[in-house]
């Protein structure tokens, strides 16, 4: 055995012990050690349960810290003296003045949007919301842009640009990098 497989090995024994969804999916890999007879085949159910399981639980780990960091509908509603009811968000997302997604049963809203402050969306919402959906991205793929820590601005995220009033700057940034890729 070579070092790296022997390193592989033992990290793959530690994340196994620890996750026991993971340990069930090299189990099933493992029953399939000679591989499929044909490459383009089918993959077998059982591989397929254990991915879709491990795939599961690590979008649940990922979404965590983002439903942590967002407002439901009822939040919102308590949060923007504008806003009078649920109806009045949902009109907000349709017309691309609020951002927000479906997890289970909520809608989450990213709580860089709003200033508690002035208890209203911050200024320049919808000329974020319009580039961010110009880049093409879906709403937590819009979040997840706004809150990445960048290089280019010293580690901040784009969403703390914004909340210093940064909106043409924020938007020219998003433009940018919606032509890089």
């Amino acid at each position: 055995m070579t070092p790296t497989l022997a390193h592989a090995l033992k990290v793959l024994e530690e994340q196994t012990s620890d996750d026991p969804v993971l340990a069930e999916a090299v189990v099933f890999l493992a029953e399939e050690v000679e591989g499929p007879s044909d490459p383009f085949g089918a993959v077998s159910v059982g591989a397929q349960r254990a991915a879709r399981l491990v795939n599961e639980r690590r979008l649940g780990e990922r979404r965590q810290p983002v439903a942590a960091s967002a407002l439901d509908t009822a939040q919102v509603v308590a949060l923007v003296g504008s806003i009078n009811d649920r109806k009045g968000i949902d009109r907000r997302r349709r017309r691309g003045q609020l951002l927000g997604w479906r997890s289970g049963a909520r809608t989450l809203h990213p709580d860089w949007q709003f200033d508690a402050l002035r208890a209203e969306t911050r200024p320049g919402l919808v000329s974020v919301i319009a580039a961010l959906r110009e880049a093409g991205v879906g709403a937590e793929s819009a979040d997840a842009l706004m809150r990445a820590p960048r290089d280019d601005l010293g580690g901040r995220s784009l969403a703390s640009l914004f909340a210093s009033g940064q909106v043409d700057t924020v938007v020219r940034l998003i433009r940018s990098s919606a032509d890089q890729s």
